[in-house]
């Protein structure tokens, strides 16, 4: 087999790519790194040299998996033309349909695979973006927030929660969402 050289870059992200494809076929018990290298034909040690373990390469697949479900809300979230609470109710709209239509959803919301969906990091991701913005929006007088970061941090770890309690229908999670995020941004007068 020839060796095709590929830039360092488009190497990584086709190793992550594999490996994601692989568990969610298999699971991320069942996967090997053997099983990734041998699925895109290239030797073992060549993930190894991008990805020191299975564990940190599964870990960069989580975090990409974020960054992707999360880039079509960042727009909405920074859009300074709307109200902060406008936004905050579109986000929880395209919460819905990112819910619904993520590449990797299956994979992260198996019963088995709760501990993987908890360790996704959206919280982190998320909360410096709409802390800003309701930093921004107590700056213009549209909020009146002690701590717009804690409010952020508030929010976004009550939204997890909502989200992943399934025994309610989720478009049912997404009114309360919207329904408690007004509430706790109601001007304090």
């Amino acid at each position: 087999m020839a060796r095709i050289s590929k830039p360092p870059e488009v190497r990584r992200q086709e190793i992550l790519d594999t490996a994601m494809e692989l568990f969610a076929e298999k699971g991320y018990e069942d996967t090997s790194m053997a099983d990734i290298a041998r699925r895109m034909g290239v030797v073992q040690g060549l993930c190894y040299r991008y990805f020191d373990s299975k564990r940190v390469l599964f870990r960069e697949a989580m975090e990409q998996y974020v960054r992707e479900c999360c880039a079509a809300g960042l727009p909405i979230i920074h859009d300074r033309s709307r109200t902060i609470r406008q936004r905050l109710d579109d986000m929880a709209a395209l919460t819905l349909e990112t819910e619904q239509n993520a590449r990797y959803h299956a994979f992260y919301h198996r019963p088995e695979n709760q501990s993987i969906h908890e360790e996704l990091n959206w919280r982190a991701y998320l909360t410096p973006h709409v802390a800003e913005e309701l930093e921004d929006a107590c700056q213009r007088g549209e909020l009146r927030l002690e701590h717009p970061a804690l409010a952020a941090s508030y929010l976004l770890h009550g939204q997890i929660g909502l989200l992943g309690e399934h025994a309610v229908p989720l478009e049912e999670r997404v009114a309360l969402l919207r329904r408690y995020a007004g509430r706790i941004l109601e001007p304090e007068y």
